[in-house]
């Protein structure tokens, strides 16, 4: 058997404390970060009247089309066509691909986005539509793009 001295017991102990506040701290700040970094334009979002007027005349000039949301509107509730609710793009880009693909063609496709998602961002959208093809982009407002196909891959 081992008999430590009283220093050396007091060493142990005074490690053992440490590495507790430690682990403790850690957990702590690792629990308080935000899971996601939140994009600060997305507070407050609504859909303008270009965006609204478009999406109302393609509602009713189709019977088999999908519409791609990054936020529930209001004003889209009633839609008669299949709508999609992704969530917004943190601005680390992330997402979890597992929920957010949609394999396979569903019909045309309509994706209404923020105009600050021209670029990349809207590229990791249309990635989660693997299904389709030859996405074109028509401006709506200042505010809000459209990026359409009803080519399947």
């Amino acid at each position: 058997m081992v008999t430590l001295s009283k220093s050396s017991s007091k060493l142990i102990y005074l490690a053992i404390i440490f590495g507790m506040i430690m682990l403790a701290g850690i957990f702590i700040i690792t629990k308080n970060r935000p899971k996601h970094l939140e994009d600060p334009r997305e507070k407050g979002r609504t859909a303008d009247a270009a965006s609204i007027h478009e999406i109302a005349l393609l509602d009713n000039a189709n019977t088999n089309a999908v519409f791609v949301f990054t936020k529930d509107y209001p004003q889209f509730n009633n839609l008669k066509n299949k709508v999609i609710h992704m969530k917004p793009l943190n601005l680390d880009l992330s997402l979890d691909f597992d929920k957010a693909v949609h394999k396979g063609f569903m019909g045309p496709i309509y994706i209404l986005l923020p105009s600050y998602y021209v670029g990349v961002r809207a590229s990791v959208i249309m990635k989660c539509f693997p299904g389709y093809k030859g996405f074109k982009l028509k401006e709506l407002s200042n505010n809000y793009v459209l990026y359409y196909s009803n080519q399947p891959r």
